[in-house]
């Protein structure tokens, strides 16, 4: 009998202990449009000579888990991303709407990812990911359609159980933000020219440690630097220089910001989140436009952030929820 992709139940956990199911107990039902995270081992040749030309049994490679999780980004679901991308967030409110602001600090320990294969009519079989990491993270502002959010994954173990770690994920619900519900602005002001945009967090995780006596398993993968960047489409008018090649030409420090609005957009209740991703200190690669039109044409331009003082790190994500916490509630 054939399996649904949409059969199969995935589950998201924050870990206590790296790559261990100890002290885990609620997870969170993902919403997703791809999730590619798979577990590799290679059958490693054995080159030994003997008396014909056949090899001995191949040995065991080292497990690698990799992949890709691509999610429409909501409001009621984004709050888990933002703090495995950059780390858990400052919240303040004593009710609705609560602030959480996330900037790039140490990374959580990392995340279980969990296949359950069981509704799908696979008996006794959930696949678990275990001591994941996002090493990058793309958000793609489309000219329409869904705002996106693409994680390149990494994880450390892989083990197949026969229940999954929690039998009733809390379901966060899913209501998307798409091309109408947001808002661009550079330095500042809304700009109107722009096709679309993205940015993209890059944690450059050290993924190659794996140490002896550790069963081919990755040790650990710490952070590196948070390359923090954007970019845009935009349509060529006359503010081109101005907006644009201006700011690139004299590197002058500017901002990008993308907005996601439902609603009022207070964070006071369901349905009425906002969501900033800002770029706050960046400059602007040079890049002139090419005449490749009789007609309109357009030009993309990318953004590179950079740390100034003690608190802006170059990027902040601002949320505004009626959803009190970053941890996966029962």
């Amino acid at each position: 009998m054939s399996v649904l992709g949409s059969a199969v139940r995935v589950g998201l956990y924050d870990e206590v202990t790296y790559k261990s199911t100890t002290s885990v107990t609620m997870g969170m039902l993902a919403y997703f449009v791809e999730n590619s995270l798979t577990a590799n081992r290679n059958l490693v040749d054995a080159n030994t000579i003997s008396a014909d030309r056949s090899r001995s049994i191949p040995g065991a490679g080292n497990i690698d888990v990799t992949g890709t999780i691509k999610t429409e980004v909501s409001p009621t679901h984004v709050w888990w991303w933002l703090k495995h991308i950059l780390g858990a967030p400052t919240t303040s409110g004593a009710s609705a709407p609560y602030t959480h602001t996330y900037r790039p600090t140490s990374l959580p320990v990392g995340f279980i990812c969990e296949k359950n294969w069981i509704p799908a009519g696979i008996s006794s079989k959930v696949e678990q990911f275990l001591g994941c990491r996002i090493n990058d993270a793309t958000f793609d502002f489309p000219q329409e359609g869904a705002v996106t959010l693409s994680c390149s994954v990494n994880g450390a173990k892989y083990t197949i159980a026969s229940t999954p770690l929690d039998a009733s994920l809390n379901d966060p619900g899913h209501t998307g933000w798409f091309a109408p519900d947001v808002t661009l602005k550079i330095a500042g002001a809304s700009s109107l020219i722009c096709k679309s945009a993205s940015i993209k967090i890059a944690n450059n995780l050290a993924t190659d440690r794996y140490c002896l006596g550790t069963g081919g398993e990755r040790v650990d993968m710490p952070e590196g630097f948070a390359d923090c960047t954007g970019s845009v489409t935009a349509i060529v008018d006359t503010t081109l220089f101005s907006g644009f090649i201006d700011k690139a030409n004299s590197r002058t420090d500017t901002t990008l910001e993308l907005i996601c609005s439902s609603g009022t957009g207070t964070g006071a209740s369901a349905g009425n989140e906002n969501l900033s991703i800002k770029l706050d200190h960046a400059l602007i690669q040079l890049t002139s436009a090419p005449i490749s039109s009789p007609n309109g044409m357009e030009v993309s331009f990318d953004f590179k952030s950079y740390k100034s003082g003690g608190t802006d790190k170059g990027l902040v994500a601002v949320l505004l929820s009626p959803i009190a916490t970053a941890t996966i509630q029962a």
